[in-house]
């Protein structure tokens, strides 16, 4: 997951979805007059921030893209780089007293396609939540469920791959097997003390039109990938695509559909 470069040019499917969402969200969200401090959780590469979160912004005192992976942060900072915008490494996640790094915190707090990749939700959220200032907001989106989790799963099984596999847990989201996953968020949301404005996780497609496109796609977010040897790495692609297809991804026309659950979360830390 640390290949930018692949992963800015596969990502259409994410860009898809903050464009849709952003587009319907940021009109709903009260904007101040005297400028916003914008936190960007989970920025990977860059692009998203830079290309579509800041131009639909009103004017801002500064965005944040912040990452667990020092590799996309150092891409980002170099390829993205901009006046109204910076870069840093943070785990979201394992972060002890955020405000320590951002003293002054965020007015809003937004993170597009990070969030499934954490399982200690509480610990991450409530980081967020700390960052935020009293009044603040924030807008999270990422996959509540995904056939690729399922996908990985049956792979961990296979006698070939299970060695690289072990901790496939860690990699699926923690909404996979959820009955009403936008419920359990909110009750999450809740406990940590976020105002719920509102919370959905609607069944979303996103149509592969060719396979060359869908294997960069998986290649440029697979865990997994990179301890795999290398001689290996093909074939354990290739059976990652024939996993998706028994999953009746496949169409008629031999494009490939992904049917999956965006969560979408707009929360409110109180006054």
């Amino acid at each position: 997951m640390e290949d930018a470069q692949l992963y800015v040019a596969a990502n259409g499917l994410q860009r898809r979805d903050a464009l849709l969402v952003l587009s319907e969200y940021l009109p709903q969200m009260a904007w101040r007059q005297d400028g916003e401090t914008v936190l960007d959780v989970g920025c990977g590469s860059g692009d998203v921030t830079r290309n579509l979160l800041l131009p639909l912004l009103p004017p801002v005192a500064q965005v944040v893209g912040v990452d667990v992976s020092q590799e996309m942060v150092s891409f980002a900072s170099k390829t993205f780089r901009h006046d109204g915008l910076a870069f840093h490494h943070l785990d979201i996640e394992r972060a002890v007293q955020p405000r320590q790094v951002f003293p002054d915190g965020f007015t809003k707090v937004f993170s597009f396609y990070c969030l499934h990749w954490v399982q200690g939700q509480h610990a991450c959220l409530n980081n967020m939540y700390q960052l935020l200032q009293p009044g603040g907001e924030a807008l999270l989106v990422f996959l509540a469920h995904n056939p690729l989790f399922t996908m990985y799963q049956n792979m961990s099984h296979k006698s070939r791959w299970h060695q690289y596999m072990q901790d496939v847990n860690n990699f699926v989201s923690v909404y996979q097997h959820k009955t009403d996953p936008a419920q359990d968020m909110m009750d999450l949301a809740e406990d940590i003390g976020f105002q719920i404005v509102s919370c959905e996780a609607p069944e979303l497609e996103f149509v592969f039109d060719n396979i060359n496109y869908l294997r960069n796609a998986i290649k440029a977010v697979n865990p997994f990938l990179k301890r795999i040897p290398t001689e290996d790495q093909e074939a354990f692609l290739m059976e990652c695509l024939q996993e998706l297809a028994k999953l009746k991804t496949k169409r008629q026309d031999g494009s490939t559909v992904a049917r999956y659950n965006l969560m979408i979360a707009h929360l409110l830390r109180p006054e």
